[in-house]
């Protein structure tokens, strides 16, 4: 089964630029949240 748009996000554990690992839930209190995944090349 796959999510629809505008299917809330399960919460899961990402690490920032920093390497700090942060809840999804923690960043979307405040509004919405664009998750962005890029390929790293090289």
């Amino acid at each position: 089964m796959h999510p629809e748009a505008g299917d809330p996000a399960p919460d899961a554990e990402v690490f920032a630029l920093d390497g700090t690992p942060t809840l999804l839930s923690s960043l979307w209190t405040e509004g919405p949240l664009a998750l962005v995944f890029l390929r790293h090349y090289g």
